[in-house]
C-alpha cells in the first residue's frame, strides 16, 4: 500500500504509481479535486495515464465501477480502460491523511469532449446500447432510491439549520417527484451521464469516464442529464423547450437500439430537479457543510419551486 503525506504529494504517488504498475511515470499533476482526486502522469514516451484517487467513503462505488468497465469493454463497448497492477489487481489502496482511499490508474484517452447541441442523436444512440448491455451485467449494482437522491439533500439543510419552512416545502417536493420516478420501469443508469464525461475519439466512438455513481435505477437518469438544457441556477421557462427539442433528437439515435416508454420521456422533466438535490448532497458529502452558504441554498430553494411550477404551466398550456 503507497502512502502519501497530502493530496498533493506528487513524490508519493509516484513512488505508489511505480512501485504497483508496470509502468514508468516521472510527471503526475493534479487535473481535477471534486468526488475525487484525478491526476494526469505520464513518462517514458507512453500516451500517460490518469490516475483516480477516490475518498475514502467511495471505496465500494470505486471497486464496483471497476466491475461495470471491465464487462462493458469485454462487450466491445467503449468504457475508459484499466490498467491492471503488475499482480493483476485492478486497483490499489493509498494511505492519506483523511484515510485508506482505493486508486485506480486509467489509460489516458484523447479525444475532445463532444458538443451536445449537434451530436446529441449520436450519444442518445450509443446510451441505448449501454443501457441494452447492462440488462445482462452478472456483477452486483447499487440500489439507489429516494434516500440516495432526496433525502440526503433534506438530511444537510437540517444539518445546515437552514429555514425550517423551506426544509419542509421541499421535503414535501422531493416526496412528489419521487413519487412520479418510482413508478418507472427500473434499469441500468450510469449517473454523471453528461458530456464532460465523456470523450469522443477519432474514430468516433464517445468513450465514457466517471462510473462512480453507476446504478440499478432507471435509464430516464442517463436521458436527463443528458437533455437537460436548463441553468443549474437560473430556473427559465424558456429552459422547457430547448431540453424538449434536444430529447427529440436525442431519442433519435436512442430508438435505433433501445425504446422508452411514453411514461419515460415524461419523466425527464421530472428528475431534473431530482438532480438538483443529488448534485449538491454529492458534492457537500465531499467538500462539507461550510462550502454551501444560505445564499445558494435560497437560490437552489427558488429553482426547485419555480421549475415545477413552469413545468405544470408548460404541461397545461399542452
Amino acid at each position: 500500500m503507497g502512502t502519501i503525506s497530502s493530496y498533493s504529494d506528487h513524490a508519493g504517488l509516484l513512488e505508489a504509481i511505480n512501485g504497483s504498475y508496470p509502468v514508468s511515470v516521472d510527471r503526475i499533476a493534479l487535473h481535477r479535486d471534486l468526488i475525487g482526486h484525478v491526476y494526469f502522469c505520464s513518462g517514458c514516451g507512453k500516451g500517460g495515464y490518469a490516475l483516480k484517487l477516490y475518498r475514502p467513503h467511495h471505496a465500494e462505488n470505486a471497486l464496483n465501477s471497476i466491475g461495470i468497465i471491465s464487462y462493458l469493454r469485454g462487450k466491445g463497448f467503449p468504457a475508459v480502460p484499466v490498467i491492471p497492477t503488475a499482480a493483476g489487481e485492478m486497483s490499489i489502496n493509498i494511505a492519506t491523511p483523511g484515510g485508506r482511499c482505493v486508486a485506480i490508474l486509467f489509460e489516458r484517452v484523447w479525444g475532445v469532449e463532444p458538443a451536445a447541441e449537434t451530436e446529441i442523436a449520436d450519444i442518445g444512440l450509443q446510451a441505448a446500447r449501454l443501457h441494452g448491455l447492462m440488462k445482462s451485467y452478472p456483477g452486483r449494482l447499487a440500489r439507489h432510491g429516494k434516500g440516495f437522491y432526496v433525502d440526503r439533500y433534506i438530511s444537510l439543510m437540517r444539518e445546515k439549520r437552514y429555514d425550517r419552512a423551506r426544509v419542509r416545502e421541499l421535503d414535501e417536493l422531493g416526496e412528489r417527484l419521487w413519487r412520479r420516478m418510482e413508478k418507472l420501469p427500473g434499469g441500468f443508469c450510469h449517473g454523471d451521464l453528461h458530456t464532460g464525461n465523456m470523450l469522443r475519439t477519432e474514430s468516433g466512438e464517445y468513450v465514457l469516464f466517471d462510473w462512480d455513481a453507476a446504478s440499478w435505477t432507471s435509464p430516464v437518469v442517463d436521458v436527463a442529464t443528458l437533455c437537460d438544457a436548463s441553468d443549474f441556477n437560473v430556473p427559465d421557462v424558456a429552459a422547457y423547450d430547448p431540453t424538449m427539442r434536444r430529447l427529440e433528437r436525442f431519442y433519435q439515435g436512442y430508438s435505433k437500439a433501445g425504446t422508452l416508454t411514453q411514461a419515460e420521456m415524461d419523466a425527464v422533466f421530472t428528475f431534473i430537479p431530482v438532480r438538483h438535490y443529488e448534485i449538491i448532497a454529492t458534492i457537500t458529502s465531499c467538500r462539507g457543510l461550510d462550502g454551501i452558504s444560505e445564499g445558494f441554498l435560497d437560490e437552489q430553494y427558488e429553482w426547485l419551486l419555480r421549475w415545477e411550477e413552469m413545468c405544470d404551466r408548460r404541461r397545461g398550456a399542452g
